[in-house]
């Protein structure tokens, strides 16, 4: 009205109702052109497909409401809870990203009705564009692998409706009438060129540019003689150390004390012996025959499934005790942890509780009967990576640890998801993905000279 846009009008009844809220009667001659202009088209001619419009507009409403759920679940788990600024960044825009589409679900019902607002448009392509570049993304990260997920048909569903959202507000034009419409679409694209970054950064990048730094030694105490047993307690202390700015699980731990004795030879040994020595991973001795073990203590260092942070330290105090009139030359002293890196993922608190390969159906998730792999002790929890994109992108993961006993106790850990049978999958993740490593202590070594002498 006087070159001011007043409203929208989809029909003549619509056009009335505009007019007489301008203060026209209600029985305005529309065909007169003295009052109102027609251009190209006359009073006849209206573009109004009603059950069309109204099904485009529940269609349009519908898939952005459903990104936007989708959007500020999965971005609200990372901001306020993953463990790294990035993470929480990537977080804290899906789920603006999310709030951002809910409000473009309003704006629907004004732009495909009376378009009385002037940025509801605009505010439906802002939301179809995030639609389209984030489940875009998810799709590009589901591809990798490819793994059977409940969420996969969320966001796959939504590309497809996204391309269609794309096509309808392009082809309508749901930016004119609104100002700076190429600053606001560019302003979406940085966002989420930004958002994206920081996953990369926090998921790829990040991970390995700061690595753990976990120390453990072994040693010796002074050894004392228990007169009335005659049996030399040897004391041994395992210290572990977090000296790095990583917190990490205790996925396991292991240390073995061994009794060591050899036969005395004279002469040389010759090459047949030294090719023994080599292939048996045993030093060549001149006046030595290969050494022989004898396990004498084992157990733990650390609980598995306790956390460990930057700065921390603990020991662990153990009394070997050797008869004073033992054939052994000497005792030698192993220890090992294995972690996983607490910012990359999060074990539930069930992987803390053992179970036991000689209890029936307690280790069965492990395709190694007890009569072939000996006896074990299993630790299994549910792993939640600390980016959520990851969670919904992959199929669950989880962590394994296995301390095998016997002779020459040991354990080792992996993370891999299940197969088809529920058991646990061939398809093990590289250690490196979730930062799982092991730090030994070396073999410590005292003499049982040095040790009688310390006793007197």
């Amino acid at each position: 009205m006087d070159g001011e846009v007043v409203g929208a009008a989809w029909s003549l009844h619509d056009l009335r109702k505009v007019l007489i809220r301008k203060g026209f009667p209600g029985d305005v001659d529309l065909t007169d052109r003295a009052l109102i202009s027609w251009r190209k088209v006359g009073s006849d001619s209206w573009p109004d497909k009603t059950r069309k419009r109204h099904a485009t507009a529940v269609f349009m409403a519908a898939g952005l409401a459903w990104s936007a759920i989708f959007l500020v679940f999965i971005g609200s788990e990372d901001a306020f809870g993953a463990l790294t600024f990035a993470s929480q960044v990537s977080g804290f825009l899906l789920f603006l990203a999310g709030v951002a589409q809910l409000l473009a679900t309003g704006a629907v019902q004004d732009y495909w009705g009376k378009r009385t607002a002037r940025y509801s448009g605009l505010m439906i392509l802002v939301g179809v564009l995030i639609a389209l570049l984030v489940h875009s993304m998810l799709v590009a990260l589901w591809l990798q692998e490819r793994e059977f997920t409940r969420w996969a048909f969320n966001y796959v569903s939504l590309t497809l409706w996204s391309l269609w959202a794309t096509w309808i507000v392009v082809r309508e034009k749901a930016w004119r009438g609104t100002p700076h419409p190429r600053q606001v679409t560019a302003g979406v694209l940085a966002t989420s060129l930004i958002a994206g970054a920081n996953f990369a950064y926090s998921a790829a990048y990040q991970p390995y540019a700061t690595s753990p730094q976990i120390t453990l030694s072994a040693k010796f105490g002074k050894p004392q003689m228990d007169l009335a047993d005659q049996v030399i307690h040897v004391p041994v202390t395992f210290s572990l150390q977090n000296t790095g700015k990583v917190p990490v699980t205790i996925l396991g731990s292991v240390f073995r004390v061994h009794g060591v004795s050899s036969d005395p030879e004279t002469g040389e040994k010759g090459l047949v012996g030294v090719r023994e020595d080599v292939e048996g991973y045993a030093d060549s001795e001149l006046y030595a025959s290969s050494p022989e073990k004898r396990l004498i203590t084992t157990g733990l260092i650390i609980d598995a499934g306790d956390y460990f942070y930057p700065g921390t330290g603990q020991a662990k105090d153990v009394v070997v005790q050797v008869p004073k009139g033992t054939d052994h030359e000497s005792l030698e002293i192993y220890g090992a942890v294995t972690v996983l890196r607490k910012d990359r993922g999060e074990v539930d608190d069930m992987f803390g509780y053992p179970w036991y390969s000689w209890v029936k159906g307690e280790t069965d998730i492990i395709e190694c009967p007890p009569k072939d792999c000996g006896d074990y002790v299993l630790h299994l929890g549910e792993l939640t990576h600390n980016n959520n994109i990851i969670n919904v992108t992959r199929k669950k993961r989880y962590v394994f640890a296995i301390r095998n006993l016997g002779e020459e106790p040991d354990m080792y850990a992996f993370v891999a998801p299940l197969n088809a049978r529920g058991k646990v999958s061939a398809k093990f993740v590289p250690d490196e993905d979730y930062g799982v490593e092991t730090v030994p202590t070396g073999t410590v070594a005292m003499s049982l000279a040095t040790i009688l002498n310390a006793v007197g």
